[in-house]
């Protein structure tokens, strides 16, 4: 493990920026772009080097490139902090009184900002590509799922008519429109019909927390 105590927060990010670039990344620190790397080496799957895959192209709407099923991906990534492990981790909680408390399963979001100010491109590219959600732990990818792309298709084009019909009542109400951004897609991890693990960290996972 790198001694991170030696370096500034700069020179990481910077030593980050850098070796995304010598890998072809641009702006590889951008947002979470460097986490997409990460992604496709634990998938299998070739991530764009560039931020988005143009419009008019295959690949629009999308993150990385499947070799194997010639799939294009579209990847969305959460980070959880300490207080939701219990959840990620389906751990139960004994007290002195002997009664047991069960952590709710732990619930995953994609935002999808773009669909609703692009909807009727959004909402025939998505449908094309496989949707995978990841789960970082101080930075560490521990858990990839592959989310249906019917339910992720069916939930984004739900919220995208609720947003269209509350912007025409604010509309006519005088008021200002709301933000085209911000369209999600959760997936509850109770909720296994609703997608595949395609990696997951046992080590991570089975160790005391």
């Amino acid at each position: 493990m790198i001694d991170f105590n030696q370096y500034t927060i700069e020179d990481l990010a910077n030593a980050l920026y850098m070796k995304m670039e010598t890998e072809g990344f641009s702006k590889g620190t951008d947002k979470t772009k460097w986490r997409e790397p990460i992604v496709a080496e634990k998938l299998g799957h070739k991530a764009h080097t560039k931020i988005s895959s143009g419009k008019g192209t295959d690949g629009y709407g999308s993150d990385a490139f499947d070799p194997t099923s010639s799939e294009f991906c579209e990847y969305k990534s959460q980070a959880i902090e300490e207080g939701q492990l219990r959840n990620l981790l389906q751990e139960s909680k004994t007290y002195k009184n002997g009664k047991k408390k069960e952590y709710a399963p732990l619930s995953i979001t994609g935002v999808y900002n773009g669909f609703n100010s692009n909807f009727d491109v959004a909402s025939v590219e998505y449908a094309k590509k496989s949707h995978y959600f990841s789960i970082f732990y101080k930075e560490r990818c521990v858990l990839i799922i592959k989310v249906n792309t019917d339910h992720v298709m069916s939930t984004l084009i739900s919220n995208y008519e609720n947003w269209k019909e509350k912007s025409k009542k604010k509309k006519e109400e005088g008021k200002q429109e709301g933000t085209t951004n911000l369209n999600s897609v959760t997936i509850n991890l109770s909720d296994k019909h609703l997608y595949e693990i395609s990696y997951k960290d046992y080590e991570f996972f089975n160790k005391k927390h």
